[in-house]
């Protein structure tokens, strides 16, 4: 495949080097223009010659070629004897394509009447012998890319390194600046005919194969951020406050589904509540075993007599809803049994 490799210096004022290879073997080198007339961009609506616009200069970047065609006869004086047409690719190029730049064209063409090299019209102009040696060489290759680059000065540290030389561009003006002959009006003609206007496929991006543990841990990501369902089903939900505590409780159980007498952390208040009933049954035995001990030493014949205590047994836990009473029987949902809080 030929590669065509043009370096121009950013402020476009002077020629380009541009060099020819194939593989790595160099064919051709010589200048190149890659700048455009700022008279005629400025009559364009460009005055800045801006790469994106156009009319301005040709935009860095890579390119592809479409077609290799040879000139009208009648256009000779502007772009000799075969045009090159070409696609963007990357780089600023690909960029300008929304600006309305949807092609290039490569040409040659004769010199100025100072016998300097004559800007373009936004394209790229290359020495008749150069571009004669690619037509060639395109009859048994088919294929050729091109790619437009700054040139750089050596950095102050390549002393081993000198600046390379480039040529003023001449002060003539491009020929044929108006339809059909101008460059825009070529590029659109070309771009119309069905042989070209097909655009090349863009080679998809393909992606790495990845590897089990990467799909593994791909897999808990996605899991643990889309807040799914846990393994037992129950949705994590923060509950506000709801139940018995104050704030946000971040349980897992709901609180209607707990049986009655059961807080938040699963403690059975009942426990609390038989150990409140015997102390009142040991305190009321206590009182009892004294009035008999002072009846006895009053009448010493007396019998001793004992009282009954007033509960016992979980009938001291018929207040807390859910167990049932000393008969036997729960109480009504409607009422409200003393509940002392722990």
């Amino acid at each position: 495949m030929l590669t065509l490799t043009v370096r121009v210096h950013p402020a476009r004022e002077r020629t380009g080097l541009a060099e020819l290879r194939e593989g790595t073997r160099v064919h051709a080198r010589g200048p190149a223009v890659a700048s455009a007339a700022p008279a005629l961009a400025a009559r364009r609506g460009n005055p800045g010659c801006e790469a994106l616009r156009p009319w301005g200069h040709p935009p860095f970047g890579g390119y592809r070629l479409l077609r290799c065609l040879r000139a009208r006869p009648e256009f000779g004086d502007e772009y000799g004897d075969h045009v090159l047409l070409f696609e963007p690719e990357s780089g600023p190029a690909l960029e300008a394509e929304s600006h309305g730049r949807l092609a290039l064209l490569a040409y040659s063409g004769p010199a100025g009447r100072d016998g300097r090299m004559r800007r373009t019209q936004g394209g790229l102009r290359l020495p008749e012998r150069m571009l004669l040696d690619i037509v060639q060489r395109l009859r048994g290759v088919m294929e050729m890319t091109l790619r437009i680059e700054p040139l750089r000065a050596p950095a102050w540290w390549q002393f081993w390194r000198r600046a390379e030389d480039t040529m003023p561009l001449s002060a003539t003006e491009p020929a044929f600046a108006a339809p059909p002959a101008d460059e825009a009006s070529v590029m659109e003609a070309l771009l119309m005919d069905p042989a070209v206007a097909r655009r090349a496929p863009r080679r998809p991006v393909r992606e790495e194969p990845r590897g089990r543990d990467e799909d593994r841990h791909s897999d808990d990501r996605r899991d643990s951020s889309s807040g799914g369902p846990d393994p037992g089903g129950e949705r994590f939900r923060g509950r506000g406050g709801e139940g018995a505590g104050a704030g946000a409780s971040g349980n897992w159980d709901d609180a209607r589904a707990r049986p009655a007498g059961v807080d938040q952390a699963g403690r059975i208040l009942a426990a609390g509540a038989a150990t409140a009933a015997a102390a009142a049954l040991a305190s009321q035995g206590a009182a009892a075993a004294s009035r008999a001990e002072q009846k006895r030493a009053g009448s010493g014949d007396e019998r001793a007599e004992t009282d009954t205590p007033e509960a016992s047994g979980p009938a001291a836990a018929s207040g807390f809803p859910g167990y049932p009473d000393a008969g036997g029987s729960a109480p009504d949902s409607g009422s409200e049994g003393s509940s002392t809080a722990y």
